[in-house]
């Protein structure tokens, strides 16, 4: 038996998961040649029979409302869901794929993609708050890397539920750093890019920064090391308050994260946190309106203005503004200080990822206009100094850099002949130009 026999993306391989299946709904058997089936997914098949004998699945919501809010409040990766955005879900995301992060035992606490992505994905029960365990929902990639506690891959037909066949996914586990027991499941699902040969190595690194975060931040004794480890899953103590995450750079409106809620920012409170997000040791009342209004006379303005924000941070657990000088407290990430520690080690994607447009697009506070045009800059250049022809095209394609003449050129001096960034590259430098094809 050779590999290719079980290309699970080859269409002769998923023609015979098709004939497979229409063997299973006939009499709930496998007959035939069953080494025809990737050995992992055929056992998974055989499990989920056991389990669902109709050779169905039964679709249901596991948590909803309060139940989910407080499954998600009270899971690890909470905690780390600054890093899980910045690794997996914004990339990801950005790439048309969904990402869904599940608990051990399948249940799904957070499904993030494009609108109507998850939308199609609702249909067949991959929402926030199902359950996809194996007993449940048969073969899929969570539940496989769940009971197999590796990572999987799962392809088309090869879904023990039929109205999962349109979909591919991959997924790896994330265990406990301490205990070593399963803590939760990776996600990917979308198009054949799901399964891509990029994808596996993408979570699985997001899954070790996972358990290393976690490390440095869930101290543990020797008694509790000691604890049993065939028990379930335990999720040790740890601060209940998940670190808040700024987004500011690109078109969209700049949000406060916090765990699963978000709050949508006002000019003028994107602005304030940013400059006192970019200032941690603090900075004067003075400082602060020169730097928003180009003008300290206007300081009694911004202590009414920071009044105004103090309500808004209210509802934000562990963060606050302190006084003389101002200052924030509490954990904050953000894609911008992300973009700019990309942007000085020279890590193009991860700059590209992070730095998604503009810094606070609209404002006229002279501090963010500076700090904006500084990381522009900075991008651009090393975008041109090292950036590939397809990270060149995806830049070009920003509102602010599509009639910039030098970056289509570099394109058009690296790309092949034959790369469709080329043509697109050449037909918009013409337009620039003011001649015709």
């Amino acid at each position: 038996m050779t590999a290719t026999r079980w290309s699970p993306t080859d269409s002769a391989y998923q023609a015979r998961l098709l004939r497979a299946h229409e063997d299973l709904r006939a009499d709930a058997e496998l007959r035939g040649d069953g080494s025809l089936i990737r050995p992992p997914v055929l056992a998974s098949w055989r499990r989920s029979l056991a389990a669902l004998p109709a050779g169905t699945a039964r679709t249901g919501v596991a948590l909803e409302g309060g139940s989910l809010t407080e499954a998600r409040r009270s899971h690890l990766f909470s905690v780390v869901l600054p890093l899980l955005r910045s690794r997996l879900i914004d990339p990801a995301v950005e790439a048309g794929l969904m990402v869904a992060l599940g608990d051990a035992d399948g249940r799904l606490l957070w499904v993030e993609g494009r609108p109507q992505l998850i939308s199609r994905a609702d249909d067949m029960g991959f929402a926030a708050g199902a359950d996809w365990s194996e007993s449940v929902m048969g073969t899929s990639a969570p539940a496989l890397a769940l009971t197999t506690a590796s990572s999987m891959q799962v392809v088309g037909a090869e879904h023990f539920h039929e109205a999962v066949h349109p979909w591919s996914c991959s997924a790896v586990p994330v265990l406990h750093p301490h205990t070593q027991e399963t803590l939760g499941v990776l996600d990917v699902t979308g198009s054949a890019e799901a399964v891509s040969p990029l994808v596996l190595p993408l979570l699985e690194a997001t899954a070790r920064a996972v358990q290393e975060e976690l490390r440095s931040r869930l101290p543990i004794s020797a008694a509790e090391l000691a604890g049993s480890a065939t028990s379930r899953p335990r999720i040790l103590p740890r601060s209940p308050t998940a670190p808040a995450e700024l987004l500011l750079t690109g078109s969209r409106t700049p949000l406060l994260r916090q765990g699963a809620s978000s709050i949508e920012l006002s000019g003028r409170h994107a602005e304030l946190l940013t400059l006192l997000h970019l200032n941690p040791d603090g900075i004067s009342g003075g400082e602060l309106a020169e730097q928003l209004h180009g003008s300290t006379t206007a300081e009694g303005t911004v202590r009414a203005e920071v009044v105004r924000l103090r309500k808004v941070l209210s509802a934000v657990p562990g963060l606050e503004i302190a006084s003389r000088p101002y200052r924030l407290l509490g954990p904050v990430d953000s894609d911008l200080q992300r973009a700019r520690a990309a942007l000085e080690r020279g890590d193009v994607a991860a700059a590209l990822t992070h730095c998604s447009g503009d810094l606070l697009t609209g404002s006229e506070a002279p501090a963010i206009r500076r700090w904006g045009r500084r990381m522009g800059a900075h991008l651009r250049e090393l975008l041109l100094e090292r950036g590939t022809t397809a990270q060149l095209w995806r830049y070009a394609q920003r509102p602010e850099v599509e009639d910039d003449l030098e970056v289509l050129m570099a394109i058009l001096e690296f790309a092949p002949a034959d790369a469709p960034e080329r043509s697109a590259a050449v037909a918009r430098a013409r337009a620039l130009r003011g001649e015709s094809d």
